[in-house]
């Protein structure tokens, strides 16, 4: 249900964004330190390492620490499921030397880690972040062969327990450089021979590289407060932009109907007219806002019963523009009324009213009618 309502406040956002007049590109806020799980192939990794163990084992003759040092290797995969929790299945091998005087051992230990990355669980999920602090904890089985045979077909195993730490240094979107320090617990005597401690351990430092595959990373979870609020916005603004629409719309409703008013009375007096025209009512084009072109062209095809009466008499036409004093500069509403007038008065040249028979003025901004857009018009007259 949440990631229904989500997507229903996306998708409303999108569409009162698409109904404005400039359309701008959608943002969805997210939240910072929260993200969608991604899907189960996203967020793999395969690791390999190579470095040193140390295998406590049993003292004896008065050895060093270093003559149980062995080199060893690691190769794991594993899957991030949250920026902070995830978990690899391990191989660790190579060798083992437990004490002082014996061969070196082969050993492989197969283990499964869960994993937990301290950066992303304290400091938050940032995709930019460098290093990252990852301690783990894991069990598994690890096996080494006997004295004197190097063939795992002959060999001893022990239930192995492990931990550690690793730090991942991110040098690109899928490669990073990663060290790591860990510990194994194996069975007492695992070695060869039992100490006093009732186990036996086995440190580990290891170096090497990770690369990550498919999708990497995660993306910020949508702010479902901040996208309902911006969606209760949206809505509020399309809802005023209908609201004014409607407004329009009536105001363009009442100028049809003092149309047709005009258009009968001059049908009117122009019946009455024998040999010159007596003066009628007058006749009104309106104009959309800032604009000298006829908002209908009704209303042109309205003015040829004026213009045919002018023609056959001597009266002629008074073509008197006008523009809103609502919006602009005195200076430019004059101009502006004087260019719907000259529009209106070429329309009347078309239908073949002679020029000397018009008369032409404007009369820049006024406010004489409301709403403002009923200024914006020219009222055509007859005049003797």
């Amino acid at each position: 249900m949440k990631k229904f309502m989500i997507s229903l406040a996306i998708a409303s956002i999108a569409m009162v964004s698409y109904a404005q007049e400039t359309v701008s590109e959608v943002v969805v806020p997210t939240l910072k330190n929260s993200v969608v799980t991604n899907s189960f192939g996203s967020n793999w990794f395969l690791g390999v390492n190579g470095g040193v163990n140390l295998y406590n084992g049993v003292y004896m003759n008065g050895e060093s620490v270093f003559d149980h040092v062995s080199p060893a290797v690691q190769v794991y995969a594993g899957k991030w499921h949250t920026p902070g929790f995830g978990w690899r299945v391990a191989y660790n091998g190579l060798n083992i030397k437990a004490y002082e005087n014996v061969a070196k051992k082969a050993i492989m230990h197969f283990h499964f880690d869960a994993m937990f990355n301290l950066s992303n669980l304290i400091c938050g999920y940032n995709e930019d972040r460098i290093w990252n602090v990852i301690p783990f904890v894991g069990a598994g089985y690890a096996a080494r062969t006997q004295y004197g045979s190097s063939s795992f077909s002959n060999m001893t195993g022990s239930i192995a327990v492990n931990a550690g730490i690793m730090n991942t240094f991110n040098v690109s979107k899928h490669w990073a450089i990663n060290f790591e320090l860990g510990t194994t617990f194996l069975r007492n005597g695992f070695s060869g021979k039992a100490g006093s401690n009732g186990y036996d351990m086995m440190f580990t430092a290891l170096a090497g590289v990770t690369y990550k595959f498919n999708k990497v990373g995660w993306d910020n979870a949508p702010d479902v407060d901040a996208i309902m609020a911006l969606n209760t916005a949206a809505l509020a603004e399309l809802n005023t932009q209908l609201q004014a629409k409607e407004a329009e719309n009536a105001g363009l409703k009442n100028q049809l109907a003092a149309s047709k008013q005009s258009l009968v009375a001059a049908q009117e007096a122009l019946k009455n007219c024998e040999g010159k025209v007596i003066p009628a009512a007058a006749q009104s084009v309106f104009f959309s806002f800032n604009s000298s072109k006829v908002a209908c062209k009704k209303e042109i095809i309205n003015l040829q019963a004026l213009a045919d009466a002018v023609k056959n008499s001597d009266a002629r036409l008074s073509v008197v523009g006008f523009a809103d004093s609502a919006t602009g500069s005195a200076e430019y509403n004059q101009k502006l009324s004087e260019a719907r007038a000259n529009a209106v008065a070429e329309k009347l040249i078309e239908m073949g009213v002679p020029q000397d028979k018009i008369i032409v003025e404007g009369k820049g901004g006024v406010a004489a009618e409301k709403p403002a857009n009923l200024n914006r018009r020219v009222i055509i007259t007859i005049v003797e």
